[in-house]
């Protein structure tokens, strides 16, 4: 099997290489639109599309071993994956909470 056909088996390496590729579109276009802002709300929601994206990213270096070694652990959780995970929706809340305060 070439490298190619055995990368399209892999479904778990197509759905990380699809995820960076859409990231990556995701994130020049909020990388464009942060000069255009000046919105809270909207700032907070491009931060949320960023780390969204370098979460991706941590998980595709882990997933093919570029990074590795000691990690602090949270009940058994390591801490990269906790806010690899979960950052992006940290930053998405902060941004509906800034648009209703702002939006009366």
């Amino acid at each position: 099997m070439n490298g190619l056909s055995r990368l399209f088996s892999d479904t778990v390496i197509f759905e990380l290489l699809v995820r960076l590729v859409l990231g990556a579109i995701a994130s020049f276009f909020a990388i464009l639109s942060w000069t255009r802002t000046r919105n809270l709300y909207w700032i907070l929601i491009i931060a949320g599309i960023l780390a969204s994206y370098a979460g991706t990213l941590y998980h595709a270096l882990r997933t093919f071993g570029l990074f590795t070694g000691p990690e602090l652990l949270i009940l058994s959780t390591p801490l990269g994956i906790l806010v690899s995970d979960n950052l992006s929706m940290v930053f998405f809340t902060f941004a509906c909470i800034s648009y209703f305060c702002t939006h009366k």
